[in-house]
């Protein structure tokens, strides 16, 4: 780039004017400065922008704790005859803390070997009862009947009652609830 004035196309240092700052080869001052400010701009957008994420995200992404709760002692629950047990437990869900309840039978045929069965019928979540009578687990909603096992015996339910971890421990019957 001339400036058609003799003497005048190169600056002090000796560099011809212009050049420099066209090929990129020299950072100046004032694009130094340009860079420096995107950069703690950047910087200060992060730092905001990870606290807010992570409360907004809370512990979306940390499975949840499953914890053992007592049913009772195993001499409540007769050989045959389906026991129905309400348990209740501190769910944190994020920020919100509920108190999770939930029925559930316990289930022996032999007195010693047991297994414990959600009450919700696997139709549409509708709360199953026990039914000595008929000895069948029946819904209210759409005629489910399900068998002593948890079995479906007729009617829509597309699946067995859903049986849930247990353990036993002693003569004390323990059911795992709130993981996932």
């Amino acid at each position: 780039m001339s400036t058609g004035i003799p003497g005048m196309d190169k600056r002090r240092d000796g560099m011809p004017i212009g050049e420099p700052e066209e090929a990129g080869l020299l950072v100046t001052r004032r694009r130094f400065l340009s860079y420096l400010s995107g950069l703690l701009t950047a910087g200060i957008a992060a730092a905001l922008a990870l606290p807010l994420i992570r409360f907004y995200v809370g512990n979306a992404f940390r499975a949840k704790q499953a914890r053992w709760l007592k049913l009772g002692p195993t001499s409540d629950v007769q050989p045959g005859q389906p026991r129905l047990f309400r348990i209740s437990y501190a769910d944190q869900d994020g920020w919100r803390q509920t108190i999770a309840r939930q029925d559930v039978y316990a289930v022996t045929m032999d007195g010693k070997d047991f297994f414990v069965l959600s009450n919700l019928c696997t139709h549409l979540g509708c709360p199953v009862r026990w039914d000595s009578k008929a000895q069948r687990f029946l819904c209210p909603c759409h005629g489910g009947v399900f068998s002593v096992d948890g079995t479906v015996q007729k009617g829509p339910p597309p699946r067995p009652l859903i049986r849930m971890a247990h353990k036993v421990e002693g003569n004390t019957l323990y059911v795992q609830a709130g993981g996932s």
